[in-house]
């Protein structure tokens, strides 16, 4: 739509009275001169700026009076300057009928309705978040609050609480129907389960953002030599947001998501009305087409289904949470504690192994005693438990360092940190300090020899329990046979390659 000047001429020849208002669509313009003529030749004409309209409570519409001439009209011409949409003459009618009408308040109530059912989702998107912290909850409510102001503006029902200006309304409508585009494809990006769509996707939705944010500026602010592209260029800048949402949700679907059902269901009305009226903006159609009433509709559908989608996500990941705590429960009733040293066993560590190594437990080491059978024949086999109780309190467990009870006088350690390997160390040398602490009249030092594997970041490196273990098994008895009391130690990069270091506790 150029800026130019635009005439619209309305024929009346053969109406006996003149029509009271010019009723259009609400779109902004410069100025407008609207020209009554006489059917005896006689003129009144009223020059209007965007402020002399009234918008209409029930529509997307606005009015103005016209101005009277004496006796039959003849004709009604629209001089307007700087229209920002073609809107604003498809749809321009002369009217005589009241806006007030039987019809037009049942339809007001008809909205008002549609945004009663827009604000239920809130209460329930709060409470589910108060009970599960998931990000898609609060994109979910952002979604609904842009798509409630979109139908209270763009209907007119917010006309009947706050007196706008068209350029208000204009400007609250554009950004309320963009921001709402974003949040449900950032709501979209979060709720389709893990696994069904790549990062790639997850990050085209969400620089839907910025995308959306120009185009939607330039079409409120474009002025000058600009303007007559902003329309276009708006229009045509959902293409893209549409191919997207179509592909992404084929992509998921085809992978099996059962959350991208829902959104499919939700987001094809709101779709079709969409391709509608960009394909009538860029002139596919004599006129452009708004399709309020269809957009109100299908706005209100895709939040009601989409807050079935969110209730049945909800509900799926509660039940997995539900489960992950079962399980949890159930790890720790078969992780029955070695009942001498209160260390875990060593089947407990088997099940969990590859969960705790994605936990970034990726150092293990094995410690065995030595010489620890003189303990016993020395000192009795009471002296020898003491012993072992002792050093299960050298080993000291932590939130990032797991001690296991293997079995007789061998220890396991799983450690995650940069440090993983010195503080392993330290609670090996530890051990012969606090045994002599704990066991009075002991006569022997005792020692404990270390084999050590240093893993790489997880998932670059296979291997279960097994495996690892008897790389650290390998290892101990290496330093077992270098003398006892010290740590061999291997960081691997892969299981043929690996760098090997020895290192020796002061006796």
């Amino acid at each position: 739509m150029s800026a130019e000047r635009v005439f619209v001429r309305f024929d009346l020849t053969g109406t006996e009275e003149m029509p009271r208002e010019l009723r259009t669509r609400l779109k902004l313009f410069d100025t407008m001169r609207i020209t009554a003529i006489g059917a005896d030749g006689s003129e009144a004409s009223r020059k209007l700026t965007p402020e002399g309209f009234r918008p209409a409570t029930n529509d997307w519409l606005m009015f103005a009076e016209l101005p009277p001439v004496a006796g039959p009209p003849a004709a009604v011409i629209l001089q307007v300057n700087g229209a920002r949409h073609a809107g604003l003459f498809s749809d321009a009618t002369l009217t005589s009928a009241p806006a007030d009408t039987p019809g037009s308040l049942r339809f007001e109530l008809i909205l008002a309705a549609i945004c009663g059912l827009l604000c239920v989702p809130l209460v329930f998107n709060f409470a589910f978040y108060r009970v599960l912290r998931e990000k898609f909850l609060l994109w979910h409510a952002v979604a609904v609050v842009f798509m409630l102001i979109q139908t209270l503006v763009s209907s007119g029902l917010i006309n009947r609480f706050a007196d706008l200006s068209l350029k208000e309304l204009c400007l609250i409508s554009a950004t309320s129907f963009s921001a709402g585009i974003v949040a449900a494809a950032y709501f979209s990006a979060d709720l389709i389960e893990p696994g069904k769509l790549d990062p790639v996707h997850r990050l085209l939705m969400r620089l839907l953002a910025p995308w959306i944010a120009v185009f939607t500026a330039f079409y409120l602010f474009a002025d000058g030599p600009l303007r007559p592209y902003a329309t276009p260029a708006y229009y045509a800048a959902f293409i893209p947001v549409l191919v997207l949402f179509v592909w992404i949700m084929a992509v998921a679907a085809r992978r099996g998501s059962r959350a991208v059902r829902f959104q499919i269901a939700a987001w094809s009305p709101i779709m079709i009305v969409g391709v509608v009226r960009v394909g009538s903006a860029l002139g596919l159609s004599d006129v452009p087409l708004e399709l309020q009433l269809e957009q109100h509709v299908a706005i209100a559908l895709e939040v009601l289904i989409t807050s079935l989608s969110v209730a049945d996500r909800f509900m799926i990941i509660r039940k997995q949470r539900d489960l992950a705590r079962a399980d949890a429960r159930v790890f720790e009733a078969r992780a029955t504690l070695d009942p001498l040293t209160g260390l875990l066993n060593r089947g407990v560590i088997e099940e969990r192994f590859d969960r705790l190594r994605n936990e970034g437990f990726r150092t293990m080491a094995v410690i065995d005693l030595d010489h620890f059978k003189q303990v016993n024949d020395t000192h009795g086999h009471a002296t020898g438990d003491a012993v072992l109780r002792a050093v299960a309190i050298a080993l000291a467990p932590d939130e990032d360092t797991i001690a296991v009870r293997l079995g007789g006088e061998e220890f396991l350690l799983l450690l995650r940190g940069s440090d993983a390997a010195e503080r392993a160390e330290r609670r090996r040398i530890a051990i012969s300090t606090r045994t002599l602490a704990e066991i009075p009249g002991l006569d022997r030092l005792v020692t404990a020899s270390m084999g050590l594997v240093e893993q790489p970041e997880a998932g670059r490196l296979k291997g279960d329990f097994e495996v690892l273990y008897a790389h650290c098994d390998k290892l101990l008895y290496e330093a077992k046979a270098a003398g006892r009391n010290r740590t061999m130690s291997e960081r691997l990069q892969s299981f043929a390659i690996s760098h090997r270091r020895a290192t020796r506790a002061a006796a």
